[in-house]
């Protein structure tokens, strides 16, 4: 069976994939990246979790996904675009996951479960990149009723919100 491509993952879902114990089979239909600062923040967050344990090394080391490492400059330059309020607003993992994306030129799209991450893809016209986990597990027939976070319609309403803010020029420098 031939993969879905070029699908990276922030710590929201990659929790939520644990949690529903879909994570394996997530893996085997989706050629999946992750950023290594989201790789840290999903082994951190796990410890919240008596039952689920992340251990993301693993699968990279058995070469079931793949984890890139994105230079500071790339990710500095990537930053520094925007205003005060998105810098506050994008955290770690999302801040190098969406540098990653935006440096690349291969068709990636980010499974998140954050809106900061849908908002910036809207404010930097790349709404098509963005993906929710309902939308992600629909196409592979893993169908779920997950929590709003997770959801097309909450994708779709920040993705919204970061679109008025290009429409508005508010968010980049």
């Amino acid at each position: 069976m031939k993969k879905f491509p070029f699908l990276l993952l922030d710590t929201g879902p990659i929790i939520k994939l644990f949690e529903l114990g879909f994570w394996d089979a997530f893996i085997h239909k989706y050629d999946v990246t992750i950023c290594r600062t989201v790789v840290n923040e999903a082994k951190w967050a796990s410890q919240e979790f008596e039952d689920i344990q992340i251990n993301i090394e693993s699968y990279e080391q058995q070469s079931l996904i793949k984890v890139k490492d994105v230079d500071f400059s790339v990710i500095e330059n990537f930053y520094n675009r925007f205003n005060i309020w998105y810098r506050e607003y994008i955290h770690d993992g999302e801040k190098e996951t969406l540098a990653f994306l935006c440096n690349s030129t291969d068709d990636w799209q980010i499974c998140s479960s954050d809106g900061a991450v849908f908002r910036t893809l809207g404010l930097l016209g790349k709404s098509e990149q963005g993906i929710s986990l309902e939308e992600v597990l629909n196409k592979i027939g893993l169908s779920r009723i997950l929590e709003w976070k997770y959801t097309k319609r909450f994708r779709e309403k920040y993705t919204r919100m970061g679109q008025t803010d290009s429409i508005q020029n508010k968010g980049l420098l």
